[in-house]
């Protein structure tokens, strides 16, 4: 089984313009991720402000999802539900939402600002692809790879904001996306789709590093030149292929992982 699969390196805040979209439908995308918060413009300032829009950029993303005839992974956005907030992502199949995930382990600048911790492991089967979400900062944490593996995630998406750091070396990039990504694809033994925003969120400048990686090694990844711009990358991927790799994958700790999983 293969499948097409976009993601979309977008300036914080805006919209697709026109070429983008046509370009993307062109591609006939099964599925197309959007980075983390990508829907938050430099007019939002805290979390709580971000979640009033909460409607408005799902009305959006729905209707972008339709559009598209496309499964979205629709980046984050700030979720009210009682008193708290969440960084949540939505799963939108062709303009119905299926599914979210919150974000289970939200980074102490989030948290200080009001984001709570999500519980649960999410995956969706999406016309027989079984799809997994994780979200920036939770890469952080092997065991959500484990987990991955343990109920058999073909892919799994990771909407993403990367800091600028001024300092930053080829070297410590290449060594983060390695550590974090690639050899989380190992583990899970899924495909895994990162997916930055460029520009600024509250305030801070962020690098766009996006990458499509496999269990066996990296497929593409934006390079150096295209970190502080819009870039849209593609791959196929062969989902039999990923399947065959699990089976024959030998785990050095085939200990049971016990978590709540959520199939829809």
């Amino acid at each position: 089984m293969l499948i097409k699969v976009v993601a979309y390196q977008g300036r914080m805040g805006e919209k697709l313009t026109l070429e983008e979209k046509i370009y993307i439908f062109k591609q006939r995308p099964d599925f197309l991720c959007l980075p983390e918060y990508y829907m938050l413009d430099d007019t939002v300032d805290d979390y709580h402000r971000a979640a009033l829009n909460k409607n408005e950029y799902l009305q959006y993303l729905s209707g972008l999802s339709d559009e598209l005839s496309t499964c979205l992974i629709a980046g984050t956005m700030v979720e009210p539900d009682g008193n708290k907030l969440y960084n949540t992502s939505y799963v939108i199949n062709r303009g119905r939402v299926i599914g979210r995930y919150r974000k289970r382990f939200p980074v102490p600048r989030e948290r200080e600002r009001g984001i709570s911790p999500g519980e649960d492991l999410f995956l969706v089967n999406v016309e027989g692809v079984k799809v997994g979400l994780m979200v920036c900062g939770d890469v952080f944490h092997k065991q959500l790879y484990e987990e991955m593996y343990a109920h058999r995630a073909d892919v799994i998406f990771i909407p993403t904001t990367s800091a600028y750091r001024p300092d930053d070396s080829l070297s410590k990039k290449r060594y983060r996306d390695r550590e974090y990504f690639l050899d989380g694809a190992e583990t899970a033994g899924s495909y895994v789709v990162k997916v930055c925003g460029v520009g600024k969120i509250f305030g801070h400048p962020l690098q766009g590093r996006s990458l499509i990686a496999a269990p066996w090694g990296m497929l593409c990844q934006t390079d150096t030149s295209g970190e502080q711009t819009r870039r849209i990358l593609t791959a196929t991927l062969d989902i039999s292929e990923v399947r065959d790799f699990r089976k024959k994958y030998k785990r050095k700790n085939n200990r049971d992982l016990e978590r709540t999983e959520i199939i829809i």
